[in-house]
């Protein structure tokens, strides 16, 4: 019988000062953004797709309420990115056990089904990672030990996250047959997503646009879509036990898995979306 208690690290339910305050300080940056984005944007150029947003300045084009989460989608001559940045624990959690889709229609309908969907993480067949975003280190009078703590916690949920985050889910691409393609494929699709210090999570996905329909030299406006699919995405359940404390999630043969649960625990199940337009930016 499935232990949730073994899933996990040893459950705390204490956030430290440096996060708590970085979080406020987010959060008061998210109030100056648009809740979707209103510009074409260039990449930075020499951009890495590496889970981090230091390319980005570390700022975003825009803080979006209804899925929340911090946003930019940029492109070069050769690609277009989407940069996601979450910060509230269960936010992070909704998108571990479903993913984000980004979907481009380049036709400029937003349920156009011959778009092109990309959803990252996935994760291969009963690999899903197991973080316990309550887990965090807790703050001292000691500023050494605190920084070696957070590093110490930051390299071990990475490691979790990158040694099982190794495919991208591919829709609407005829010269791709496969769903389901490794991070190391062939054909130009880069995704990333990596845990700062402060534990905020940060994704960075790469298209071609020879795979959207779309030309840098002739640019037209087509209408994107991102949504975080939640826990239930593909037919999963979900159901509590142990008096509330954990959450457990089905999905078809997949074995069974525990995250913990928290006041908002319905958040992960439900998905959400935003829809919005965007024209490439030439140089």
């Amino acid at each position: 019988m499935l232990n949730p208690i073994k899933l996990f690290y040893k459950y705390h339910s204490k956030i430290t000062l440096i996060a708590l305050l970085l979080t406020v300080c987010f959060f008061a940056n998210a109030q100056k953004l648009p809740n979707k984005q209103e510009v074409s944007l260039r990449a930075p150029a020499g951009i890495r797709i590496d889970g981090k947003a230091t390319e980005w300045g570390n700022k975003f084009q825009a803080y979006n309420h209804a899925t929340e989460i911090f946003y930019t989608i940029a492109n070069d001559d050769g690609n277009i990115y989407l940069v996601v940045k979450a910060i509230k624990p269960d936010i992070i959690n909704k998108i571990l056990l479903g993913g984000i889709t980004f979907t481009v229609s380049s036709s400029g309908k937003k349920n156009d089904k011959e778009g092109v969907a990309v959803t990252f993480p996935t994760f291969y067949k009963n690999k899903r990672p197991y973080i316990n975003l309550k887990n965090r280190p807790e703050l001292t009078k000691d500023t050494m030990m605190n920084k070696m703590q957070a590093d110490s916690f930051m390299r071990v949920v990475n490691k979790e996250l990158t040694d099982k985050s190794k495919e991208i889910e591919i829709e609407g691409v005829k010269s791709i047959p496969d769903s389901v393609i490794s991070i190391y494929n062939a054909e130009g699709f880069k995704a990333i997503a990596l845990f700062d210090k402060q534990i905020n999570y940060t994704s960075e996905l790469a298209i071609p646009i020879k795979y959207l329909g779309l030309s840098i030299d002739k640019p037209i406006m087509f209408k994107y879509n991102i949504k975080l699919n939640g826990a239930t995405a593909n037919g999963a359940r979900m159901k509590l036990t142990n008096n509330g404390k954990y959450i457990i999630v089905t999905r078809g043969n997949d074995a069974a898995y525990a995250i913990p649960s928290s006041p908002e625990y319905m958040s992960y199940s439900s998905s959400t979306d935003l829809s919005g337009e965007y024209t490439l930016a030439k140089k």
